[in-house]
């Protein structure tokens, strides 16, 4: 019989497991390495995580965590809408009516320490969890190959389960899991966030809460997130030492006063700065599988099996499908702890592999374009991926725009735009003269190294 489980990690993997096995009955202890999150939402700007640096990068929650959100734990959505997050609804192009079966679908952007302030909230009128701050688990305390427990800074907290979902640094992972793969993300960032002041009127954005910018040679986004706060992030080439300057205050504004897209938000007297210009390297997907010696009972969700390129935004939405899975077989298998994990190893492979291997290809691809822009190479115009022609495509072919939406937040397979019925639509689109709209992607390389030059050292 289960009885209690500990639950190692206080990310949105953690949060998200430990909420929905304490309302399934179980008696759940939540340890946290970092200090609680602020009474006050206002304050959270200055909640330090160390434990968890991507809290302090933009982040936009995709239809999947929405949805997830949504349906399983409902409260938590309402609350972050009642706190200032606001949804975007894409279950049809802007201005656009979407059908009456139309699947609804929505994202938003938020900071991620308000997501995590506001399942806090809810953890703490939950009966049944006890949140243990300020502690690190050493080890699984394990007894004829069943977890009995954790070892904390100290002491001992006994426990029939341990769900492990202290991310991809986990302490616990190399004595049950082994590496299979890795390669880097091909990417650094910096990162800053602002917030608009009062009075002044948030700028549209384009069928996202993010304005994009670059695609040769770098990569940059202005994101809109809760409460009137917004954050600006280029990404860059780890070896590219002339965007390396990006980690200095002044030439990080000096290149986002070059991209014309985000002259709205950071116009004179528009927004003001609330944080640092925050770097992010040492990047990587990777892919872990567990070995034959892993305990009865060790349960490991979110980026402890799979970590990808944060620049995708897809960490969340796999961190909350691992903790709604676990807890859909705990409720199914019970006390059969090895069935829970062989289904959450199914679940990996079947659910999060397909987009592991699509974000590989993607860094691989992305990184060769970099080095060829810096490097000056020519390179043959690029062509719009299929995944933007198709969405582009849906704004005259809504059963072409529901299918790429799907696609991009994770409620279809990487793979399901490679169809018959989708090519067949996409071609009468175009037989009509239909042609994409120019994207325009912001400064050339060359302009942002320029606007940087001109800043000086």
């Amino acid at each position: 019989m289960v009885a209690r489980i500990v639950v190692a990690g206080g990310g949105i993997a953690g949060l998200g497991a430990a909420l929905l096995l304490a309302r399934q009955g179980y008696a759940v202890d939540l340890v946290e390495r970092d200090g609680p999150p602020p009474e006050n939402l206002e304050d959270v700007q200055e909640w330090r995580r160390p434990g968890a640096p991507q809290v302090r990068h933009p982040h936009m929650f995709l239809g999947l965590f929405r949805h997830l959100l949504h349906t399983r734990l409902p409260d938590v959505h309402a609350d972050l809408l009642a706190h200032g997050v606001d949804e975007v609804d894409m279950t049809a192009p802007p201005g656009v009516e979407a059908p009456a079966d139309a699947t609804e679908l929505a994202s938003f952007g938020s900071r991620r320490a308000t997501v995590e302030w506001v399942l806090h909230r809810a953890l703490r009128e939950q009966p049944g969890v006890r949140v243990h701050h300020g502690l690190s688990v050493r080890e699984v305390v394990v007894e004829q190959g069943r977890v009995r427990g954790v070892r904390v800074d100290g002491a001992v907290i006994d426990a029939d389960a341990v769900v492990d979902a202290t991310g991809r640094r986990s302490p616990l992972v190399g004595a049950f899991t082994k590496e299979m793969e890795e390669s880097p993300c091909g990417n650094v960032y910096h990162s800053r966030f602002y917030r608009l002041l009062d009075g002044v009127p948030k700028p549209p954005t384009f069928l996202v809460p993010v304005v994009f910018a670059g695609g040769a040679g770098f990569g940059g986004g202005l994101y809109a997130h809760d409460n009137r706060t917004f954050a600006v992030v280029f990404a860059r080439l780890p070896e590219d030492e002339t965007l390396g300057r990006l980690r200095e205050t002044g030439a990080f504004e000096a290149a986002a006063d070059a991209v014309a897209q985000f002259e709205p938000w950071l116009r004179p007297g528009h927004a003001e700065p609330i944080g640092d210009v925050v770097p992010m390297a040492g990047l990587t997907n990777s892919w872990r599988e567990l070995t034959p010696e892993t305990p009865s009972g060790y349960l490991p969700i979110g980026d402890v099996l799979c970590t990808t390129d944060p620049i995708l935004g897809r960490g969340a939405s796999f961190a909350l499908a691992g903790a709604a899975e676990l807890s859909d077989l705990m409720e199914q298998h019970g006390a059969d702890l090895d069935a829970v994990s062989a289904g959450l190893r199914a679940h990996a492979e079947r659910t999060i592999r397909p987009w592991y291997e699509d974000g590989v290809h993607d860094d691989v691809e992305r990184t060769r374009s970099w080095r060829a822009t810096v490097d000056g190479l020519p390179e043959p115009p690029a062509a719009l991926p299929p995944a933007v022609l198709t969405a582009l495509a849906g704004q005259q072919d809504h059963g072409l725009w529901e299918r790429a939406q799907l696609r991009a937040n994770l409620m279809a397979s990487p793979d399901s735009l490679d169809t018959p019925e989708v090519r067949e639509r996409l071609d009468a689109v175009l037989a009509t003269g239909w042609e994409p709209p120019v994207l325009s992607p912001g400064p050339s390389y060359t302009e942002l190294t320029d606007a940087l030059a001109a800043h000086g050292g």
